[in-house]
């Protein structure tokens, strides 16, 4: 039995997908392709079994357009296919609505089109045997599921029963819809579900339309991620008729948006990334008490000679995670690290006042791991790596800049005068401004250095270095952990 398909379309490119479709389902399908919606009165001896509608059609007729000639083929018990570009496009309830009996998406596949055809023709089976009014609710079974993935289209009645589900279902979940509902449950599908009466109670108040993104656990035990949109239809008199839900596996997408989502976390603080998640941009902020820090190795230029470019990155590697620990652990926010520099804040996103003690720790942690490691080297004969440091507090302002390979920065004459800290530090020492100074001075012991004159600025710093926490606050005998007393009053910032 040859199977004959009329194809109407208005697009050129949709012939060459047709053509290479004809070679792979063999003699048992007459393929054939018409350009108009009126077309159809032209071929009155050809019968089709089954007509596809192409996507074009719409674009080019208009949703009304389509309904008209949908009613003259329905007349004719012949089923229509909706070929879509898109498993997401709005029109695909109202199409459904209309009379299409289902819907395929581009370019078309062999082992879909062919299970489409088998669904569509034992549903015609079923919809032509007489059923008594009580077996209403009674579920068109599909076949058995195939390669090919696709959505699942459920067409259910207001009282939450399932009229019709296509094979897309099995695909998705891996069994028959009654055998997945008795299994597993569904937050939509089942019996008295939350999801389907939070949507009944939505389209009372006039929703047209819902989409939600829920998980789901699959037949063979996978989780997978669903996108299910909900389609009210409505009768005459404007009352509830059914209810289409066209779900998507959204599985991979959502895999690779928590990715996304991972790589902003890391890149932004988390208020920032979740501004750009939500709209797409972050707003600047001024902000008036920030400690910024400056940290720079001494004679980088000299190590990048002794040392293979892997062994450099290595090294280097290793220092930049250790003080991205430590930041961390004082709620620091990282800005950037630039060649063998690095720098951080205490503040922001998140405004505090404890930022210049928050710093101070830090810098403290981070001088004696450095000084440790020095140690370590000279002791196997290798050349110590030294680091200067820089702190100061002041106004800045901070926000993301760029239209690709977005930044988080800040801006401001504190962040220059930080940067002329650690310039003007010694290795192995946390050199503080003045204004910083007056803010740790009660708890952390430290050498006035005088007034010293920095790059751009017109009046002199005072500057301090930062020996340690004074012992009534120190947990460790060098001063560089806080003890119990001092966190309870850092606490209280």
């Amino acid at each position: 039995m040859i199977n004959r398909i009329l194809i109407i379309s208005r697009s050129d490119e949709l012939e060459h997908q047709i053509s290479h479709l004809k070679g792979q389902l063999g003699g048992s399908f007459n393929l054939q392709v018409v350009h108009e919606t009126e077309s159809m009165e032209g071929f009155p001896d050809l019968k089709p079994d089954y007509i596809l509608l192409d996507s074009s059609v719409i674009y080019r007729e208009g949703l009304e357009n389509v309904r008209r000639m949908v009613e003259r083929r329905q007349s004719e018990q012949i089923p229509i296919i909706f070929l879509s570009d898109n498993p997401e496009q709005e029109k695909l309830p109202k199409l459904l609505d209309i009379g299409i009996s289902d819907f395929i998406l581009k370019p078309i596949d062999k082992q879909e089109l062919l299970y489409r055809l088998k669904t569509l023709s034992k549903r015609h089976q079923h919809q032509q045997t007489p059923q008594p009014a009580s077996e209403r609710h009674e579920l068109v079974s599909d076949p058995p599921e195939i390669e090919s993935s696709t959505n699942a289209v459920i067409r259910l009645y207001p009282d939450g029963k399932a009229e019709s589900v296509n094979g897309g279902f099995e695909q998705i979940y891996g069994c028959s819809f009654d055998e997945y509902i008795q299994t597993f449950g569904h937050y939509i599908y089942s019996p008295n579900s939350e999801g389907f009466q939070w949507a009944l109670d939505q389209f009372a108040h006039g929703e047209e339309g819902l989409t939600v993104e829920h998980q789901i656990q699959a037949h063979s035990g996978d989780y997978k991620w669903v996108q299910t949109t909900l389609t009210p239809l409505h009768n005459d008199n404007g009352n509830l008729n059914r209810i289409v839900a066209v779900e998507t596996d959204i599985s991979r997408f959502y895999a690779e948006k928590k990715k996304t989502e991972e790589l902003l976390a890391n890149l932004f603080p988390h208020e920032i990334s979740e501004q750009l998640k939500r709209k797409g941009r972050a707003k600047s902020k001024k902000y008036k008490m920030v400690t910024v820090l400056f940290a720079d190795f001494e004679n980088f230029t000299t190590l990048t000679k002794t040392m293979t470019v892997d062994e450099l990155i290595t090294e280097l590697n290793r220092y930049v995670r250790k003080f991205d620990e430590i930041i961390e652990n004082h709620y620091l926010e990282k800005i950037k690290t630039m060649g063998d520099a690095y720098m951080c804040a205490g503040g922001l996103p998140l405004k505090n006042y404890s930022n210049p003690f928050d710093v101070t720790l830090a810098s403290l942690q981070i001088q004696k791991f450095v000084s440790d490691l020095a140690q370590v080297k000279t002791a196997w004969g290798e050349r110590p790596w030294k680091l200067r440091l820089g702190i100061h507090t002041g106004r800045v302002m901070a926000g993301v800049i760029g239209s690709k390979k977005f930044a988080y920065d800040i801006w401001g004459n504190t962040v220059n005068i930080a940067s002329r800290m650690e310039e003007t530090s010694q290795t192995g020492k946390v050199n503080v401004s003045g204004a910083t100074y007056d803010y740790i001075k009660d708890y952390f012991d430290c050498t006035y250095r005088g007034k010293i004159k920095i790059k751009n600025n017109a009046e002199d710093i005072d500057m301090y270095f930062v020996n340690r926490i004074k012992p009534e606050y120190s947990e460790d005998e060098e001063g560089i952990y806080p003890n119990a007393r001092f966190r309870k009053i850092l606490s209280q910032y």
